[in-house]
């Protein structure tokens, strides 16, 4: 903890001050939805932040997780490569080699000054769906390196100086990126987002003055500190092993194998995280970055310390404050871990990250029954892949990520998986696509979206369902061609402490006849033509605790809103039901037969 214990500003004042500091990330937020003009951001495949003075994390109260960890490790390059930085300046870095989490996500940093001094930095990363990469996609995972993977790199480059574009990076963007308008609005956006934030904070510091803002900075971290301290302090003593492991991919056809052992010392107040005994880094587009690993450690440990039961806000916040007492061990040149140039980075915000993520969470539940969650959802099927093709209409190409489906939150202790999840490392903070608007920018068509029945991992509580998502060309457009990767068919989310797993991903092509074949590629670079349907099948979350003993009233309901078949819920969760399945108001449980079936 710091050495600085003397309390000096007052406690309401000083939750009011950090109120505000949240109150300006939302801004930033806002401005960023209401201004992008790419579909990929208009359903928040982005983070905003602020970093202090020091370059740590310190605010992030809606940030997508794998996105915001790392924005301390991009101010700290910031201040590397641009220590005569001043204002008026604002720098553009999508390194994963130097802190950022993949290439795809470009991060505009704005430093702010008050009085002649930096006080804080501005941070808003946001998802391309077009980078530069070799192929029409965000996401290259066969590249057997960067040079292969082709994404435009910017190891944290000054693009604004005195308020005015460094034309040069702009045109190097408009060159090599397919949608240059759309990168270009999008650009502007961000930079809106962050001078927006720079102008509160300046109003911010007007109102409290320098020292009191410095003051703040110093305390609230610590305080955050203390929150993480006391909360550990809850959990039991020891230390747990994880495994897991990562579905083949074409490169490697043995998967990825992870492991990570997990050390609580409630006494000391810390969670230690080892992710060094870990295979080295793959010939593939997989690799975890700096920031993303340590993010996977982080954010599970955080995840299970603000798991609590009727919780509206979360009790650890999530800023550098808190991670001081969740040191993650990670090594260079591993595939969790510090990659070494030029292995690929391409997809290091899913795949791996989530496996990873995923067990370290559920790992914890070995702790005892009430800590920890299930395995999350696994892989980024065609509900999230990237579309792209030419539109007759508009006589243009086109490249985006559409988000038309979802897929399985985990199941913890005290509450079922949250439906909507989509993605692990966003840890559900990304919207869904406004299909209207998606079908009138774009010559495709989404069918329909609705929930995988029976996919779920039961249990006491039980894991979300996955998705069924079907789109296609318009009858008179041209093709359009699907990116997308796929886990969790060989090693699905598994449950915990006696819940179930979940089912994994599936992928059928409809043919205009209405006849469907299975695609069986794990990384999918689909044709889908004129007439034919894209059907994507998501995974599930896993359970906890025995299925046998979840309220029956809720597997009731579960049946009633078309999660779960009568049949399913009598098998596996020991319910029988009464009453016409096709009409649900009738549906009722059959007390005596739930009782004898449970009591086998």
């Amino acid at each position: 903890m710091s050495d600085h214990d003397e309390r000096t500003i007052d406690p309401v004042q000083l939750l009011v001050m950090a109120n505000r500091i949240d109150g300006i990330t939302r801004e930033m937020t806002n401005t960023l939805v209401r201004t992008a003009r790419s579909t990929t951001l208009a359903v928040r495949d982005f983070s905003t932040s602020i970093s202090d003075v020091n370059h740590q994390l310190f605010a992030a109260p809606e940030g997508i997780p794998c996105h915001v960890y790392g924005s301390g490790l991009l101010c700290e390059t910031m201040a590397e490569y641009h220590p005569d930085f001043k204002e008026g300046d604002a720098f553009l870095h999508n390194d994963p080699y130097l802190g950022n989490s993949h290439p795809a996500d470009h991060t505009i940093l704005v430093p702010v000054f008050f009085e002649g001094e930096h006080v804080f930095t501005t941070c808003i990363k946001a998802h391309q769906a077009d980078c530069g990469n070799a192929l029409p996609t965000t996401y290259m995972p066969k590249a057997i390196d960067v040079y292969a993977e082709g994404a435009l790199i910017f190891p944290c480059v000054k693009i604004q100086e005195d308020y005015q574009d460094v034309g040069d990076i702009v045109r190097m963007c408009q060159k090599r990126i397919r949608v240059p308008e759309i990168w270009y609005g999008d650009y502007l956006a961000m930079l809106a987002a962050g001078r927006v934030g720079e102008q509160r904070i300046k109003e911010f510091c007007q109102k409290y003055g320098l020292e009191t803002v410095k003051r703040f900075q110093r305390e609230w971290l610590d305080y955050s500190e203390r929150m993480a301290d006391a909360e550990i302090r809850k959990l039991p003593k020891g230390t747990v092993h994880g495994e897991t492991a990562l579905d083949p991919f074409p490169t490697l056809p043995d998967g990825v194998p992870m492991q990570v052992d997990i050390e609580v010392d409630p006494e000391a107040g810390f969670v230690h995280v080892d992710l060094t005994d870990n295979i080295d880094c793959t010939p593939a587009g997989i690799n975890l970055s700096e920031s993303t690993a340590i993010n996977c450690g982080v954010t599970g440990v955080l995840s299970v310390l603000n798991s609590k039961p009727e919780a509206r806000n979360v009790t650890v916040p999530n800023n550098a404050g808190a991670f001081r007492r969740i040191p993650v061990q990670v090594r260079e040149n591993c595939v969790v871990g510090i990659p070494r140039h030029p292995s690929s980075c391409s997809m290091a915000t899913n795949t791996v990250a989530d496996r990873c993520l995923g067990m370290v969470y559920s790992s914890m539940s070995q702790l005892g029954d009430g800590i920890g969650l299930a395995e999350p959802c696994f892989g980024s099927g065609p509900y999230q892949g990237v579309v792209s093709g030419y539109n007759r209409k508009r006589d243009e190409p086109f490249v985006l990520q559409i988000f038309s489906g979802t897929a399985g939150g985990p199941a913890g202790p005290q509450s079922d998986g949250w439906l909507t999840f989509l993605i692990a490392n966003a840890g559900g903070m990304a919207y869904f696509d406004e299909t209207e608007v998606i079908e009138q920018k774009y010559p495709f068509v989404v069918w329909d979206s609705y929930v995988r029945v029976d996919s779920e991992g039961a249990g006491r509580q039980r894991g979300a369902p996955g998705n069924v998502c079907v789109y296609g060309p318009l009858p008179d457009q041209n093709a359009i061609e699907v990116h997308y990767s796929l886990d969790g068919m060989i090693t699905p989310p598994k449950g915990v402490r006696g819940g179930g797993d979940a089912l994994g991903n599936e992928v059928r092509l409809q043919g205009p006849d209405g006849s469907e074949r299975h695609l069986p590629d794990m990384v999918g670079e689909q044709i889908v033509d004129s007439g034919e349907r894209l059907i994507s099948l998501s995974t599930g979350a896993g359970g906890y605790g025995d299925p046998k003993t979840r309220d029956p009233q809720a597997v009731l309901t579960d049946v009633a809103e078309g999660y779960v078949t009568p049949e399913r819920a009598r098998a596996i969760y020991g319910v029988a039901l009464a009453g016409d399945a096709s009409k649900v108001e009738t549906l009722r449980i059959d007390e005596a037969s739930t009782a004898a079936l449970r009591s086998r």
